[in-house]
């Protein structure tokens, strides 16, 4: 991947992860009724699509943050290096821009099997791929992205990747997660993969793939042909996720965890919601000037 002053596109699954950063305010000691949180700040678990932080704050990981440091890039660049800015809506649609995740249902499976297994290539650098970046082009490339940030700010996004981080630890000790991941095997034993994990995130199992490893949670095979076993096992995974409610079950633990780390530093919170509202008028001038 070369250089290049353009935010992330996508983030990978944070499942498990644990994050340094710091609630301010909060202590394991606080108490935070996540039905009161929920209430306060108008998030209805029975509607949401996605998890407080993503709901509460549309301009987090907003795709048109990177969109408009492109648009300065490429102002910047000129002269220099041929810099194209990728509107939102450019990456491969198997991920969901904003929070990064793969997607996964039936219809995919169909197409794709397990698609973390042959992802489609999609553009990683605004740059063409057939310039070769010289150390000079590298130097503006970094000025030229201090300058985006001097003119937009540092995105406010510590609090709330700090709250999604809570979200994803209480998956793990959830009797929610539990209870859908235990359906999920039974539901899973006709399909005969002998090697069945403990878990939907670490399929496919090597049997499925023909694979040695972990090619459920470790590295890419994007060249791996798609067999027809391993679309039938994709298929029969995504059906039984959704007939027992597996992804409703994670966001439920998520919504939950989250909430209890916003309502222990509510102040924090509206603090970067604030915060946020005022990055966004940045954006805004950007694409409204440059795009």
């Amino acid at each position: 991947m070369r250089p290049s002053p353009r935010a992330a596109r996508f983030s990978t699954l944070v499942t498990g992860l644990l994050v340094a950063t710091t609630l301010s305010g909060c202590t394991p000691g606080d108490d935070a009724d996540p039905r009161e949180t929920a209430v306060r700040y108008g998030y209805d678990e029975t509607s949401a699509t996605l998890s407080p932080v993503y709901e509460l704050v549309p301009e987090f990981k907003d795709p048109r943050d990177g969109y408009a440091r492109d648009l300065l890039a490429q102002q910047c660049l000129q002269g220099v290096v041929e810099y194209l800015p990728l509107p939102p809506g450019s990456e491969p649609h198997l991920f969901d821009e904003r929070t990064g995740q793969l997607r996964f249902d039936e219809q995919i499976a169909q197409e794709w099997g397990y698609p973390h297994l042959r992802l489609p290539t999609g553009p990683d650098t605004a740059v063409p791929d057939d310039v070769e970046i010289t150390s000079a082009m590298h130097d503006a490339m970094v000025t030229c992205g201090q300058e985006a940030d001097e003119r937009l700010g540092l995105v406010p996004h510590d609090y709330l990747t700090a709250v999604e981080a809570a979200g994803w630890e209480a998956v793990e000790k959830d009797s929610g997660v539990q209870q859908a991941i235990a359906a999920w095997r039974t539901c899973m034993e006709p399909a005969g993969v002998v090697d069945l994990p403990t878990s939907p995130l670490e399929m496919p199992s090597p049997s499925v793939t023909g694979l040695t490893g972990d090619a459920g949670g470790g590295a890419l095979e994007l060249d791996l042909p798609l067999s027809e076993r391993e679309r039938e096992v994709a298929v029969v995974d995504a059906r039984c996720r959704s007939d027992v409610g597996y992804d409703d079950a994670i966001l439920q633990a998520r919504a939950q965890g989250e909430l209890t780390a916003i309502g222990q530093d509510s102040a924090g919170f509206e603090a970067t919601r604030r915060a946020y509202a005022e990055y966004e008028k940045g954006i805004d001038a950007v694409i409204d000037d440059l795009g």
